[in-house]
């Protein structure tokens, strides 16, 4: 018999409601051509259904955390002006439009995307935002997180790419919401 031969012959009768006899060879190659179809679609139903759980599991995770976005949501304004790389950030859902703190008006350095970071593997919001800026002579990665105190904690990280032979530097900057949430 083959692979157990009688409990797959019987088990392929009942549900193809075919009968089955494996001592005709051509019969036997269309049996085990079945039995290879039914493991494939077995084991393909099977990792879609172990697999998807932690899928779909991700997926309303990170739909959530686009959702809870909005808490960061906002203009914020620097405590001190004068202490970093930034005077304004403007941040909406998972972009960030920082206003750098140039003199004597602020330096527009556009709309940038960020990536949405959770508390742990199993968080279904957002607590910081990580943006990488290039703007032409240096390349800025910043990180954004919102306090206990409901204030945002900005880092900067800035390596020069412009041959200045500037020192790289980073700075931890704090800023206080100014204007209303853009998607409360």
């Amino acid at each position: 018999m083959i692979w157990g031969g009688s409990i797959l012959a019987r088990r392929w009768e009942i549900e193809m409601k075919v009968p089955v006899r494996l001592s005709d060879k051509s019969d036997r190659s269309f049996s085990i051509a079945g039995l290879i179809l039914h493991v494939t679609l077995v084991s393909v139903a099977t990792a879609t259904i172990v697999l998807g759980c932690f899928g779909l599991a991700s997926i309303r995770a990170q739909d959530s955390a686009e959702t809870r976005v909005s808490r960061l949501d906002g203009d914020w304004r620097s405590v001190d002006p004068n202490a970093g790389s930034f005077a304004e950030i403007v941040i909406q859902g998972r972009n960030l439009h920082p206003y750098g703190a140039c003199h004597p008006t602020a330096c527009d350095w556009g709309v940038n995307p960020a990536r949405s970071f959770g508390e742990s593997v199993r968080s279904s919001y957002p607590v910081a935002l990580l943006a990488e800026i290039n703007n032409g002579f240096s390349q800025v990665w910043i990180t954004i997180r919102l306090g206990n105190d409901d204030r945002l904690r900005v880092e900067t990280f800035t390596h020069f790419t412009d041959g200045s032979h500037r020192a790289d530097y980073s700075n931890v900057s704090f800023f206080d919401r100014s204007g209303p949430r853009n998607n409360p």
